[in-house]
């Protein structure tokens, strides 16, 4: 099993101590459970890792992962920083008291509005991502409240990290970020040097998620270093910090455990070649930045189901529904996404049979695990989907006007709800009826 987990004598799953079985019948299902000590123990290897290996760093947790004010506190107390990706994140993490000098803003398409609250509110970098959004940023960086705005520049090193095609981010085509060829991005940060409200710090890249090879960062590392080379001899300035973005993948099943870099090995790779690839082109060691979100939350996370209707097809597969779905895991209609899953009520059992685990949406697409052996279902079972820490919650849909589920962290053998399950009434709690319609149908 993914995480750390136990089962009872009376063969029930336990997780952080805390009884599965007895969570869904007490809180409810679709319910989101995450370990909160295997969060804080991922966010510690990273913290360590660097300080061990590259001490002059930063490690800022991705938020699009999985987000809510809870987590807020938690990543402060860890020492993290924030990289938020919208006003929406930036405006979560500044109501649960986030400190704004330790958050990263990105996006590729900062609207007005949030351009004008982060400059008010205050931000740790801002991560510029194209020529454009450069222009409007020169005209309002006089308006920033803390003095000169920091920013870092989205470069695309041109890199293809073998991922899927949805989630890869540093190929030259990408909607991100500056491209080095054409000299594109030497000329955005040039112009930056210009302004007078503006600070540069630094580049960014990203190159995608759910990289299983260390290959790519070390690549993307040494291209970004020969571009902040180039940029020293051509413009006789040194960009002194380089974020490396995130992407680390980690298994979703028990059989990839061994197909994925630990935080650690991850972590020399990217610094050790930081620190080879600068002595090799004499340029100074540089502040060092990176932005993991799925490989602290993911493993962390489960979904809790209960089985509903049970159908076998004459000749085809046995079909096993549960109360939930794409609504709260879009992730296997989207990126073909597998998954592994445990009976929470009956762990161990002789009688197992080959299953596929349907959603309850009206989407003939909507299999959370297409074919799956456990021990033989019953209506009322409690289903737990293992790996679901990260993009679950966040992406969630209300298709089909299901609410979505409530959060749950476990702590030391205690549940506590850290977001409230939606019910029908918030499903409607925003619907406006304009008078001319009468006051009844």
């Amino acid at each position: 099993m993914l995480g750390e987990k136990t089962i009872t004598a009376d063969n029930e799953l336990t997780i952080a101590g805390c009884n599965v079985v007895e969570l869904a019948r007490k809180m409810g299902t679709p319910l989101y459970l995450y370990d909160e000590e295997h969060m804080r123990s991922n966010m510690r290897e990273y913290m360590t890792s660097f300080s061990e290996s590259y001490p002059t760093s930063v490690v800022a947790y991705a938020g699009k992962a999985f987000l809510c004010s809870a987590f807020c506190r938690i990543i402060q107390q860890e020492g993290l920083w924030l990289d938020v990706v919208s006003g929406g994140e930036y405006y979560l993490a500044r109501q649960a008291n986030f400190p704004p000098e330790r958050i990263i803003f990105h996006g590729n398409n900062k609207t007005d509005w949030e351009r004008r609250e982060v400059l008010k509110r205050g931000i740790g970098r801002w991560v510029i991502d194209s020529e454009m959004e450069l222009e409007w940023l020169m005209e309002e960086a006089q308006n920033y409240s803390k003095g000169k705005l920091p920013v870092l520049f989205r470069i695309t090193p041109g890199i293809d990290p073998h991922t899927h095609r949805h989630i890869t981010t540093g190929t030259v085509d990408s909607k991100f970020g500056l491209p080095i060829e054409g000299g594109v991005a030497e000329r955005a940060i040039a112009q930056a040097l210009l302004s007078p409200w503006i600070e540069v710090c630094g580049v960014h890249c990203h190159i995608g998620s759910q990289i299983s090879s260390l290959e790519p960062f070390e690549k993307a590392a040494e291209i970004m270093l020969e571009f902040m080379a180039s940029f020293q001899k051509a413009k006789d300035f040194v960009l002194r910090e380089l974020d490396m973005g995130g992407g680390l993948g980690v298994p979703y099943l028990d059989q990839e455990k061994e197909k994925f870099p630990s935080i650690s090995q991850y972590v020399m790779a990217i610094t050790d070649k930081v620190k080879e690839t600068c002595a090799r082109l004499s340029f100074p060691l540089p502040f060092l930045l990176v932005e993991p979100g799925r490989s602290i939350v993911n493993t962390a996370g489960s979904t809790v189901y209960q089985v509903g209707v049970i159908k076998e097809v004459p000749g085809g597969k046995k079909y096993v529904a549960v109360d939930g779905g794409m609504s709260d895991n879009p992730r296997p209609i989207l990126y073909d996404a597998r998954y592994q899953a445990v009976v929470a009520n009956r762990v161990l059992s002789d009688t197992r049979e080959v299953v596929s685990i349907a959603g309850k949406c009206c989407e003939s697409g909507d299999v959370l695990i297409n074919e799956i052996e456990l021990p033989k279902m019953e209506s009322g079972d409690i289903l737990l989907v293992e790996g679901t820490g990260a993009y679950n919650f966040s992406m969630a849909s209300r298709y089909n006007l299901l609410p979505c589920p409530g959060v749950v962290f476990l702590r030391q053998g205690e549940p506590y709800l850290v977001v409230r399950p939606e019910n029908w009434g918030d499903l409607v709690q925003k619907d406006l009826i304009p008078d001319y319609l009468g006051k009844e149908c």
